[in-house]
């Protein structure tokens, strides 16, 4: 069955029965920040960022089954007049489905979101050495920075 990319609501996300599965899956393969182990997506600031139109989620479905997610965050940037500027605050598709195409079907639905509210660009973060950061540069995109952490918590 052909994967379908679509916008999504917070519930649709928060109650669907693999949402759990995806979410592990993400921080097992993604989380870089060992300090965010155990830390559950929060439902109530997803729900508050897409009413004030900040963020847009979309979701990879197979069927009715949802097997990615996307979240594209738009904020303004003051510095350089106030354009928009889009990043994924999240993009993952299950390994299971990955073969299928879904993955390139999400991020250019997540270009299609950030075209749609003007934004002049959109930065995908991607984990150092990952799968997505070898894809990136093939599907039209040019690093333009590294994002560095530091613990600054107890």
């Amino acid at each position: 069955m052909e994967p379908v990319v679509r916008p999504i609501t917070a519930a649709e996300a928060f109650d669907s029965p693999t949402f759990v599965a995806l979410c592990d899956e993400y921080r097992d393969e993604s989380l870089r920040n060992p300090h965010l182990r155990g830390a559950a997506p929060d439902r109530k600031t997803y729900e508050a960022l897409i009413a004030a139109g900040l963020l847009y989620p979309l979701g990879v479905f197979v069927g009715e089954e949802l097997v990615g997610l996307c979240a594209v965050l738009v904020t303004p940037v003051p510095h350089y007049a106030r354009r928009l500027i889009a990043s994924t605050e999240t993009l993952f598709v299950a390994q299971a489905h990955r073969a299928s195409g879904a993955g390139l079907k999400l991020l250019r639905a997540a270009e299609q979101v950030a075209r749609a509210v003007g934004a002049a660009g959109l930065y995908v973060t991607a984990p150092s050495g990952g799968r997505l950061e070898r894809i990136l540069p093939h599907a039209g995109y040019t690093e333009t920075n590294r994002v560095f952490h530091r613990e600054l918590g107890e």
